[in-house]
């Protein structure tokens, strides 16, 4: 059987992925391959992300002369940016049927996550362009999902349907971190090999009845349309030029001396040095430091047209800019139309992992906790990491007729509420306090308590 027809039935489910099998193997090792050679790739991104830039480790050293190499991660720090604007706020979800059990269900069935788990898969989407996660059960029989990134796996998809057909992880043990380990990830089971695919272990029964895993991609381009991509250039260029200027300065202490019309005893040099006094006979004779002359403005000119460049492509604003005192929150806020659109794309890439991690945990909870749960009744709310204005948005409530907006609408708008639906239960059980201590109270049409406190109709 070739491949193509391997691939075939595997879509219409004609047959199971079984890597047992001899051809089924075959094909497995095929798809490795590539993820092999894309790996390289991946990992000088990810190196540029680290600061372990080209620059840093080809920086060309000259012999007896100041050799610093300045790293100025501009890559990191946009990226930094971005996963804080994005998801630096916790993402949220609300019922589009008013179900609040689901929601409930979800917080606490994720509540044992890691709190920086959203916005890691948020950095490793911007850094590679696409990330991978992974669904399983711990020993304690939870709900968990583990992020994956491209450098340590593939996922191999039918373009047509968007179906992952089996997935391959690569990963070192924490006991033995020479050796390659490869777990195969079907629609059945998990199968484990050993670097060169022998089998070391039984398969593990896949309770998801599908490949348990969600890809990510930022654009179909993905590495053509990267960060990385996009200044890497302007990066290396930055940290050389830096470099080079910052050893030009540290050079002018071994700058020279220069006697003219003159001769100096050698030996006399040191107490000349000593007591800082230098003495020639000729009076025609010159003594002076060579040096070079440095066009400073030249220098700062390049380095900060670089700096703007790849603020301007990567479409970031330098918030160290001095501006004008005056400026209104919308001028402010215009600054950054740029960033929010690019940021909106990652939003809505990012989203597309959510959608999926959710339908895998109403799978999880629909066959381990017996609910009856449909992921497209959830809606995951983002909300952007910026100065809100809270008093405007009050101001534009309360002048809003009745009836027009909603409350659930109206407490989503505001920055400080995280959880709508937590917020109208707090608010509903204030009322229902209240109401009671009102109905408490003693009864004020009774004679006796009509006028306590005294008056002129006290009794």
């Amino acid at each position: 059987m070739n491949f193509s027809d391997l691939i075939k039935q595997l879509v219409t489910k004609q047959t199971i992925l079984d890597p047992n099998k001899p051809d089924h193997l075959s094909l497995v090792k095929k798809i490795y391959g590539n993820y092999y050679a894309y790996k390289q790739i991946y990992n000088k991104m990810y190196s540029y992300y680290k600061g372990d830039t080209d620059v840093m480790k080809k920086y060309l050293f000259i012999t007896e002369r100041s050799n610093l190499k300045i790293n100025t991660n501009f890559i990191k720090k946009f990226i930094k940016e971005e996963v804080s604007y994005t998801v630096g706020n916790p993402i949220t979800y609300e019922s589009r049927n008013d179900d609040s059990s689901i929601i409930h269900d979800i917080e606490y069935y994720t509540a044992h996550w890691d709190e920086l788990h959203d916005t890691d898969l948020m950095k490793y989407l911007i850094i590679f362009t696409k990330v991978y996660e992974i669904y399983y059960l711990d020993s304690n029989a939870d709900f968990c999902s583990k992020i994956i990134k491209p450098t340590e796996g593939y996922a191999y998809v039918d373009n047509a349907s968007g179906k992952v057909l089996f997935f391959i992880h690569a990963f070192k043990n924490d006991f033995d971190t020479i050796n390659t380990y490869v777990d195969v990830y079907t629609d059945e089971f998990i199968y484990h090999y050993d670097g060169r695919f022998n089998e070391i272990m039984k398969p593990t029964e896949n309770i998801f009845g599908e490949v348990p895993v969600s890809v990510g991609k930022l654009t179909l381009e993905e590495y053509h349309d990267s960060l990385y991509k996009d200044i890497k250039g302007l990066q290396d260029a930055f940290e050389t030029n830096f470099s080079d200027i910052s050893n030009e300065i540290s050079d002018f202490r071994n700058a020279y001396l220069v006697f003219t019309g003159c001769q100096v005893d050698e030996e006399q040099i040191p107490n000349m040095k000593k007591m800082g006094v230098l003495n020639t006979k000729d009076k025609d004779s010159v003594i002076q430091w060579l040096i070079k002359n440095i066009n400073d403005t030249f220098i700062q000119n390049t380095l900060d047209r670089q700096v703007d460049t790849m603020y301007q492509i990567a479409c970031h604003i330098n918030h160290n800019e001095k501006m004008q005192s005056n400026l209104s929150g919308i001028a402010l806020r215009s600054r950054l139309i740029a960033l929010e659109n690019k940021c909106e794309l990652e939003e809505k890439a990012h989203k597309n992992v959510i959608k999926n991690r959710l339908r895998f945990l109403c799978m999880y909870l629909n066959l381990k906790k017996s609910k009856n749960y449909d992921y497209k009744d959830i809606k995951a709310l983002y909300t952007p990491n910026i100065p809100q204005d809270d008093l405007a948005t009050a101001q534009m409530f309360n002048q809003t007729p009745e009836g027009v907006i909603s409350k659930d609408t109206m407490r989503g708008r505001f920055s400080f509420i995280t959880n709508k639906i937590a917020e109208a239960e707090k608010v509903k059980k204030e009322q229902q306090e209240d109401a009671t201590f009102i109905d408490n109270l003693p009864n004020s049409h009774d004679d006796n308590t009509n006028n306590i406190g005294g008056g002129p109709n006290a009794k």
